[in-house]
């Protein structure tokens, strides 16, 4: 897990994104929750895209007070989008320690790939990628990796779909 500050006096908070059901239930009993917490958190950040605890409203307004001093919901950011005319959008994507790398989305009639980066800096150095010019710095996070993929549901408006019309069906 990642973590974020708030503000120079602040603690850090564990940023959720990346966390999977086991990692939940763990943080969930730590603050003194019962473990289908870790269900709902599942729901919200996966299925629902959810940037703010206070969007959470099957939460008690106490809980998603606790959430938000502990907690952080940190995608990356978009720097900069492309979309060529085959409907391809590339997205320069910022992490949180600066670096930057290219989300992919390659558009098909019946699918559509998203192809993600697993590493600021690529050895494949493929013709429509910006990261395969940059020299190998690091391998992501899994959440820099869950977020990426997140970003890009985002930019594609997959979060308000419900789960139909979904236009990400594979990710390479």
């Amino acid at each position: 897990m990642s973590e974020t500050m708030t503000s120079p006096s602040a603690a850090p908070r564990r940023n959720l994104i990346g966390c999977d059901r086991q990692d939940l239930t763990a943080l969930m009993a730590e603050i003194g929750e019962k473990p289908f917490r870790a269900k709902q958190l599942w729901h919200w950040i996966y299925h629902r895209g959810v940037t703010d605890f206070t969007q959470m409203t099957n939460l008690a307004a106490s809980l998603r007070e606790n959430l938000g001093r502990q907690f952080s919901l940190d995608r990356p950011a978009i720097s900069r989008q492309q979309r060529s005319s085959d409907g391809t959008s590339k997205w320069l994507v910022g992490l949180a320690d600066g670096n930057e790398i290219e989300t992919v989305h390659i558009p098909e009639i019946d699918r559509g790939a998203l192809c993600v980066s697993s590493q600021v800096g690529c050895t494949l150095n493929c013709r429509f990628c910006h990261t395969g010019t940059q020299r190998r710095v690091r391998n992501l996070s899994r959440g820099d990796i869950v977020g990426e993929g997140m970003v890009a549901r985002g930019a594609l408006e997959e979060w308000r779909s419900g789960g139909g019309g979904r236009r990400l069906s594979n990710i390479v």
